[in-house]
């Protein structure tokens, strides 16, 4: 009779997200991920096949969480200035109250990987698409409110937001301090007005 699997899949994944952020994926090694997840080598490869496709279902979770965080956000009862300005500020709260936290693996992902894997790129690229077009729905919101005053197309500041966010990112993993992330921030909502 063949073992059950006594694992959480979700809790796997979200370790495996976890070490892969920290090491990056050519820097994980087979032996880092059994250690992180608690899984045996059989296991792992009987659930997820391989260190790659373990990879891309950790990279997809995370998407969905952070895609999730964004969504709360949009539900808040705030205009459209005010929930780009929140979403700013928890990145940054977030980036200070864990400094040994290697960025996002998101954006680790689009530098590491994106080009030698297309399944990685589409995730990436999705990722982007989503953020940006929350994006574009607040400062469509706020350009109704009379709140900024835009001189490019719509959909440029949309982008702008996204890479700025992710700058964000990669400026924390080089040792910015708080008062420098909120100095990007203030720019950041400056350049929108």
């Amino acid at each position: 009779m063949p073992k059950v699997k006594q694992f959480d899949r979700g809790q796997v994944l979200r370790e495996a997200a976890h070490i892969f952020k920290q090491k990056g994926y050519n820097g994980t090694s087979i032996d880092d991920i059994l250690k992180a997840t608690g899984l045996s080598r059989s296991s792992l490869y009987d659930s997820f096949q391989d260190k790659h496709n373990l990879y891309l279902q950790a990279l997809e979770l995370y998407k969905q969480q952070e895609n999730l965080n964004y969504q709360n956000v949009h539900q808040k009862e705030l205009n459209g200035m005010e929930k780009i300005e929140l979403v700013f500020r928890e990145v940054v709260k977030h980036l200070i109250e864990n400094p040994n936290d290697n960025g996002c693996l998101m954006v680790n992902a689009a530098a590491e990987m994106s080009k030698q894997c297309d399944k990685t790129s589409q995730v990436v690229c999705n990722n982007k698409e989503d953020v940006q077009k929350l994006f574009h729905t607040w400062i469509e919101d706020a350009q109704k409110r009379g709140l900024v005053k835009l001189e490019k197309p719509l959909e440029f500041y949309g982008q702008f937001l996204f890479n700025t966010l992710c700058g964000l990112k990669v400026l924390s993993q080089s040792g910015a301090d708080k008062a420098e992330l909120d100095n990007v921030v203030k720019v950041t909502l400056a350049a929108l007005n």
